[in-house]
């Protein structure tokens, strides 16, 4: 009766699922400021709208196009009907992305609906609008969101290409062309996005396998002339200023790590080298595993293990032969280059959570077995309302408490240590925007304030009219006199083996005039340098690499 319902009123419940994540993104989102990153996003963006499209040349075009209309629109609305209630940049910069991740989930229904069915579609949708790691990196105004939408969405036209072309060379049924001109399409919106080619060749190498190359018929010439074709069409009119003489010099130069300025990433109190370059001494590989373990619900994990036992059992499966490449081909290569970010995880969540949907419907149907024979008709329904309770309610309720600053969640895996793991993902510039509001409150004209994050500290100066204020490197500061009374400010996620001996230095010599915490994890310390500290002659200590 359950599955009846369901499917009658499937697209109720979708949308549904879609508003819940989009509520859950939505929190507070304005509370946490800028990053380094969004900050250059958001200056693109406004370039875009006074015709310039020089800027921040090393990611495509459409993201940065999505943020410049939010933020035109953001400001019709504040001048206009909004004026009492404003929309604050914050906001208009992370929208794009806050719809796109919600959105998601229908994606990751569809493609999982043509494998399992609608019980495992649904179910993978509601973990993804309510999956914590989701939801943290759909906040951020960076490409990864609509990467993902994008290359999913074009999986999913790709599958149901194969299926098509699959029926119509045994039946002559249906017209397949259409579906392989919506994932050409897709996948120039995803190269639009982010320049990942990679991600389309996993599907081609998905079809490539044995089991599903017998079973589905190769692609034709002209099947890749629409697939490929449609493909670079759609990604030069969303990306057209690829075609500019200078971009991909300037992508050359940023592969090569040349605007790279800090090195370091700081993971449980030790410094691993975050760059593709340092071989030795480079992140570790269970990064993102243990990632994995400690920042997503525990319910989650559980179903997420029965699901990994499935996964194993029926590998046989087109569907599960599809998680396999899927997962195997993103983990196993993001783990062993040396340079890693918690949001290039998002990638790998549609397939986590399509398995840990399948974990979780198995649980269901272990329920079920075990009330089979009962005479009590109440044992089904109360054990299948008690797995939702533990599965689906706990998880939600778990999302709507850790906002607004979901990068801080742990489950009880991380033993209440927020901000101790990955500080540079978890605290990032989550603090630096009170800091900066309360320097800029006190701070006597002309004053020097020194940190480490350029773009970050003029849009906020600016935000407050105090463009007199003059801002250094934390980097530089060793190689510098400190005019008396500067303002330094110290992030866990700025520490990096360029500044690492000046904040140790500092550290030891007087304690911070204030720390601004969010939500209860110290996020940025502010020292105020004295005479005695002037003239000091700062040393660069060993550092060991772990």
């Amino acid at each position: 009766m359950l599955a009846r319902l369901l499917e009658r009123h499937a697209t109720a419940v979708l949308l549904l699922i879609v508003v819940v994540g989009f509520c859950l993104r939505m929190r507070g989102l304005d509370r946490v400021g800028f990053n380094e990153d969004e900050v250059q996003k958001v200056n693109a963006a406004r370039a875009y709208l006074g015709d310039d499209f020089s800027r921040n040349l090393e990611h495509p075009m459409l993201l940065k196009s999505m943020i410049a209309v939010s933020l035109a629109a953001a400001g019709s609305w504040n001048r206009g009907l909004g004026r009492s209630h404003q929309v604050f940049d914050e906001i208009a910069a992370r929208f794009p992305n806050v719809v796109f991740g919600a959105l998601t989930a229908v994606v990751i229904s569809g493609i999982a609906r043509e494998f399992f069915g609608l019980d495992v579609a649904l179910l993978s949708a509601m973990l993804w609008s309510t999956g914590t790691i989701a939801i943290m990196d759909n906040r951020l105004a960076k490409e990864d969101t609509l990467l993902v939408f994008f290359a999913w969405l074009g999986y999913y036209f790709y599958v149901r290409a194969k299926k098509a072309s699959a029926i119509n060379v045994r039946q002559y049924a249906e017209p397949y062309a259409k579906w392989y001109l919506a994932a050409g399409a897709s996948f120039g919106l995803m190269l639009a996005s982010k320049y990942f080619p990679h991600y389309l060749a996993l599907i081609f190498l998905y079809y490539f396998l044995p089991l599903n190359g017998r079973e589905y018929p190769p692609l034709r010439r002209q099947d890749y002339l629409l697939l490929l074709g449609t493909c670079a069409l759609v990604f030069l009119i969303a990306n057209p200023v690829i075609l500019a003489p200078g971009t991909i010099k300037y992508m050359l130069h940023y592969v090569g790590e040349g605007t790279m300025t800090h090195h370091g990433y700081l993971m449980m109190g030790h410094f691993y080298f975050n760059d593709v370059a340092h071989l030795r001494g480079g992140m570790p590989f269970y990064f993102y595993l243990l990632m994995l373990v400690i920042k997503t619900q525990l319910p989650v994990l559980v179903a997420l293990g029965v699901g990994m036992i499935e996964v194993v059992r029926r590998r046989r499966e087109p569907g599960i032969s599809f998680l396999i490449v899927m997962s195997l081909f993103w983990i196993v290569p993001f783990s062993l280059i040396s340079s890693k970010w918690l949001r290039w995880m998002l990638s790998w969540m549609p397939a986590i959570y399509i398995i840990a949907a399948i974990g979780l419907g198995k649980i269901f149907s272990w329920a079920r077995n075990l009330a089979t024979g009962n005479r009590s008709r109440l044992l089904v329904p109360a054990l299948n309302a008690l797995i939702f309770l533990v599965f689906l309610a706990q998880p939600l309720w778990t999302a709507a408490n850790a906002g607004p600053f979901y990068s801080l969640y742990l489950n009880p895996l991380g033993l209440g240590r927020s901000g101790y793991y990955f500080p540079h993902d978890e605290v990032a510039d989550a603090g630096l925007r009170p800091t900066i509001f309360k320097i800029c409150n006190e701070a006597a004209a002309g004053s020097t304030v020194s940190g480490e994050a350029p773009p970050v500290f003029a849009y906020y100066f600016h935000q407050c009219r105090r463009d007199d204020l003059h801002y250094f490197s934390l980097s530089d500061a060793r190689r510098e006199t400190l005019p008396p009374s500067t303002y330094l400010v110290v992030e866990d996620g700025r520490k990096y083996f360029e500044n690492i001996s000046f904040i140790r230095a500092i550290a030891s010599e007087a304690d911070p005039a204030w720390t601004i915490a969010i939500d209860g994890v110290p996020a940025a310390s502010v020292y105020r340098t004295s005479e005695s500290m002037e003239s000091r002659n700062w040393h660069e200590p060993n550092i060991s690499l772990r």
